[in-house]
This record gives C-alpha cells, sequence and structure tokens, in this order.
C-alpha cells in the first residue's frame, strides 16, 4: 500500500465516522422539528443500514482509484442510486442521505488529494512529478461540478420543505368524531423567503394536512408526499380511524387506529 492508499484509507475512513456521528445528531433534531421520521410514512428499518454499508463499500473502492473522473462518477452514481430507492416513498430519507453521502465522499476525496498533493511536495518528489495536461483535468472537473450540484439541490430542497413546514400557517382545523384527534389544514411559508421561496412555491403543493392527538402529539403529515398534490376544495374528513383528506387525483387515506 502506498503513501495515497494510505491517506485516502484513512480519510474515507474518517468520513465514515462522520456519517454516523451526523445521523445520529440529526434524526434526534428532525424529530424534535417535525415530529417524527416514521410520521412521513412506513419504517424501512435495515434498509438504511444498506445504504450505509452501500456508503462504506464505495469508499473503500474510491480509496483504490487514482482518477478523479471515476471517482466523481462514482459518488453521482452512488447518490443517483440513493434517490432511486428511497423517491418517492421515502422523501426525507432520499434527500439527506443523497446530500449526506455526496457531501462526505466529495470532501473526502478532494482531502485525499490535497493531503497526498501536500505530503509529495514535502517529500520534493513534486519537481519530478509533471503535471496532467488541462484536457485531462477537464473531465473530473465538470463531474465534480456535477456532484457538488447534485448535493446542493438536495440540501436546498430538503431545507425549503422543513422550513415551509416550520412556518406554516393553519388554514382549517377538524376533529374526529371520538375526540382523540384533530387535524389542521395548512399553507406553507415558502412565500416568507422572498423570490426564491415563491419559485419553489409554484412546483410545490399549497397545502397540506397534519394529524395530532388531543394532546398535541403529531401522527400523519402529507407535507412530505412528493406522490400527491394536495387541495383544500373539499374539506378533509374522519371515518373512524381513517382519516380521508382531498387531492388532485381523489382522496388519499391514513389508517389511524388512535383516532378511533
Amino acid at each position: 500500500m502506498n503513501s495515497r492508499h494510505a491517506i485516502g484509507l484513512a480519510v474515507h475512513s474518517l468520513a465514515c465516522v462522520i456519517y454516523i456521528v451526523m445521523n445520529g445528531y440529526a434524526v434526534p433534531a428532525y424529530k424534535q422539528l417535525v415530529g417524527g421520521l416514521t410520521s412521513r410514512g412506513v419504517a424501512i428499518g435495515m434498509a438504511m443500514y444498506l445504504i450505509f454499508y452501500f456508503f462504506v463499500f464505495l469508499n473503500l473502492i474510491l480509496v483504490f482509484i487514482q482518477r478523479q473522473s471515476i471517482q466523481f462518477g462514482l459518488v453521482i452514481l452512488m447518490m443517483l442510486a440513493i434517490l432511486f430507492y428511497l423517491l418517492p416513498q421515502y422523501p426525507v430519507r432520499g434527500l439527506a442521505y443523497c446530500a449526506l453521502t455526496g457531501g462526505l465522499t466529495v470532501c473526502a476525496i478532494l482531502l485525499t488529494n490535497a493531503i497526498h498533493t501536500a505530503y509529495t511536495r514535502w517529500r520534493k518528489h513534486a519537481a519530478l512529478q509533471p503535471l496532467e495536461a488541462h484536457s485531462r483535468r477537464a473531465m473530473p472537473r465538470l463531474l465534480l461540478a456535477s456532484a457538488l450540484i447534485g448535493v446542493s439541490i438536495c440540501t436546498v430542497v430538503l431545507g425549503l420543505k422543513i422550513f415551509g413546514g416550520l412556518t406554516a400557517q393553519a388554514l382549517a382545523r377538524q376533529s374526529s368524531e371520538s375526540g382523540e384527534c384533530y387535524l389542521v389544514t395548512y399553507t406553507p411559508g415558502y412565500h416568507k423567503l422572498g423570490m426564491i421561496g415563491q419559485v419553489f412555491g409554484l412546483f410545490s403543493g399549497k397545502y397540506f394536512f397534519r394529524v395530532y392527538t388531543k394532546d398535541g402529539a403529531l401522527l400523519e403529515s402529507s407535507e412530505w408526499n412528493f406522490r400527491v398534490t394536495e387541495i383544500f376544495a373539499v374539506a378533509p374528513e374522519f371515518n373512524g380511524s381513517t382519516v380521508l383528506y382531498p387531492g388532485t387525483q381523489g382522496y388519499e387515506d391514513w389508517w389511524v387506529p388512535e383516532c378511533a
């Protein structure tokens, strides 16, 4: 194992450790802010471990690849695979893990190259190694830019959706027959971000619905259901344990036993 491989192994291992730490802090923080990941859909349990193993395996492979064009190409492939695997059923996880894995891997690649360059210059070998032509560096830079754009888009969309939910304005409230739950109709607060929020609002739903217990605990929310565009032309309704809310394709439903 040469010096580049040793440096790469150390840096990419650090990226895997940071992944674990950030995942451990991000999940409780998101649950506190928005009401919990499981309120957005069916928990997929071990699938999150599969994504982590995929992330670790890919970073191990990248240690032994020297061409940056291949490295950044694999990063883009990893991000697309995670999005394809999780969307549209799990949009929060899809955007968050795409940004997390892509961002950490890109940083690991760039940091490995920077440390290795500094190390070779310290060993006074840099002058003996001719630089590659700029034409050969164009493709890695293009793929790096593509990976960074993908990470940025996922991060921005996730941030805008969270902001829209946190600043949403309640329009109407309806209680279940049992009085154990109530449903609130909201409109997202994207307009508070000015032009950026207004543009994002054009591609997002104008309404969403949340179901709470009578004590205020969040049970369900439609704000992260990307496959449904909610409307407010017809009022949502309770039918025992079933909650019905209107969308452009008809009624959608939740089964919420707490409301019976």
